[in-house]
């Protein structure tokens, strides 16, 4: 694991707007996320960016890692972030923004919002159900990550896709997509139009599901599916602001 693929905090102290907790996608870490983390550092906002188990590492040690461990990670970060005493937001990319839901749906008196970037919900690929039984006989398939428009851009991510954990993943989005009415945080989603990895239905699925009141969409037209790290991403960086300030007035609203 190289220094840029670990886990990261940001502590403005008093000064800090609110926290976000920002979570990376499947076979990625953190290292998709420090550019954005690094932009709202810049805007006034904390950033609590966790490593989630198996990740950073060989695709065989992922292999061995559940979706119970990566949502158990996302809130280990989560409580880490609200020691710090700032309102807290989360963000996500892909997985990451599964795992986000699936924390608004267990936890949303502890966020005020959501960001998503190309979230995760369901799987279209027909193959995608046979998972549990080809991991006995594929451990492995080729890697899914750096789907990028940029061509001198890579993301760092395990050199193959280990299927067991790919059908762990399966799972949570299986305990998360029936319980979508559970989201009522304000949300808000960014979709690449042109995505290899994660179809972009997944977002109208998302967005038909929640029975959140305030949610904002915004297509990203020059970005695959790592979007935080594409051409895009400006607009991730700023929009997610843009939408934190926002949201903390709304609050300031109702508790003057």
């Amino acid at each position: 694991m190289t220094s840029d693929s670990e886990e990261f905090t940001f502590d403005l102290g008093a000064d800090a707007k609110a926290t976000m907790v920002l979570c990376h996608g499947f076979t990625s870490d953190p290292a998709s996320m420090r550019p954005w983390g690094e932009h709202l550092r810049g805007e006034g906002f904390n950033v609590v960016s966790p490593l989630l188990p198996g990740h950073g590492d060989t695709w065989q040690v992922l292999a061995k890692a559940t979706w119970q461990q990566w949502y158990r990670r996302l809130e280990e970060a989560v409580d880490e972030a609200l020691a710090l005493g700032r309102p807290v937001f989360a963000g996500g990319l892909s997985m990451g923004g599964s795992l986000c839901l699936r924390l608004a749906e267990q936890r949303g008196g502890d966020l005020s919002g959501l960001v998503l970037v190309n979230p995760a919900i369901f799987d279209d690929k027909p193959q995608g159900f046979l998972a549990p039984v080809l991991k006995y006989v594929m451990p492995s398939v080729a890697s899914i990550g750096s789907d990028l428009n940029k061509p001198d851009v890579r993301e760092k991510t395990t050199s193959r896709t280990p299927v067991a954990a790919y059908a762990s993943l399966r799972r949570l989005w299986q305990v998360t997509r029936p319980e979508l009415a559970r989201v009522t945080v304000p949300l808000r989603i960014f979709t690449s139009a042109e995505d290899h990895v994660v179809s972009p239905r997944n977002s109208a699925v998302i967005r038909a599901g929640v029975r959140s009141k305030d949610v904002e969409s915004t297509v990203l037209p020059r970005s695959y599916h790592v979007a935080t790290l594409d051409y895009d991403a400006e607009t991730i960086f700023s929009g997610s602001v843009e939408f934190m300030n926002r949201q903390l007035v709304k609050a300031r609203g109702v508790h003057d």
